[in-house]
């Protein structure tokens, strides 16, 4: 048995220094980390001397917003910690350019992106955007309900997204509608992952519809002027017995 002194991780030809083992593989603290957290396992970025970089690396097109980590301004840095595929940044202004509370409605909290609070910038899908799905959707949830509860409404999204990000996060590709949390947690989450997986259990068509939709922004998603209407994904209707 090696001497976990001299033992190196050995994830990808890694080589860093032995932090622990999963599933019998010795791995380094942040490949640990990741496995620890049940998050796929996905190269780390080397790190480099401080002043390598001075503006961000994204190349297509090129970026040349000020160097924020791993090689990218914090914008790219986010989509890319996020597990999302890096993408322009559309309409960039200086935080000082936003001012300093959130443009939403009436709310004067402190800006957290792009002129809006932490909780109204919502991770990239605007209360904006939010509000133009309530308003697809009536202001009612698939049980017919306008009052979400304490929880407020969640935003439900495809988890086979094709667009390269990790199951949990989301991008505006992927996004269903806007559910009550038992809707969201209970009913369409059994459908997908317990119903659906038992042969010869019919589709019901209520679920079917809502799964196989997509929402469409048009605007800028955290722009006051962003509508929605909704487009049918390429998967094809579930067969009784699949």
């Amino acid at each position: 048995m090696a001497d976990q002194a001299t033992e190196a991780c050995a994830f990808q030809g890694c080589g860093r220094r032995f932090r622990a083992r999963s599933n019998g593989v010795p791995l380094c603290k942040s490949y640990y980390d990741q496995a620890r957290k049940g998050l796929p396992l996905r190269p780390i970025r080397p790190k480099l001397p401080a002043g390598t970089y001075t503006t961000c690396q994204f190349s297509s097109p090129p970026c040349g917003w000020p160097h924020s980590s791993s090689g990218y301004c914090d914008r790219h840095y986010q989509q890319w910690s996020d597990g999302k595929p890096l993408s322009p940044i559309r309409g960039w202004k200086s935080q000082a350019e936003w001012g300093s509370t959130c443009r939403y409605r009436d709310c004067d909290a402190r800006t957290h992106s792009r002129g809006l609070c932490i909780v109204h910038y919502g991770r990239g899908i605007s209360q904006f955007a939010r509000d133009a799905i309530l308003a697809l959707q009536g202001g009612r949830c698939l049980c017919g309900t306008s009052d979400p509860g304490m929880r407020g409404w969640q935003l439900d999204h495809a988890h086979d997204c094709a667009s390269g990000h990790e199951p949990r996060n989301y991008c505006k590709d992927c996004v269903r509608g806007s559910l009550c949390i038992s809707c969201n947690r209970l009913a369409i989450a059994w459908y997908e992952n317990t119903y659906q997986s038992h042969p010869g259990n019919v589709p019901i068509p209520i679920f079917e519809e809502w799964i196989r939709h997509r929402v469409k922004f048009h605007g800028e998603v955290d722009s006051p002027e962003v509508t929605a209407t909704y487009v049918t994904s390429g998967a094809g209707p579930r067969k009784a017995g699949a």
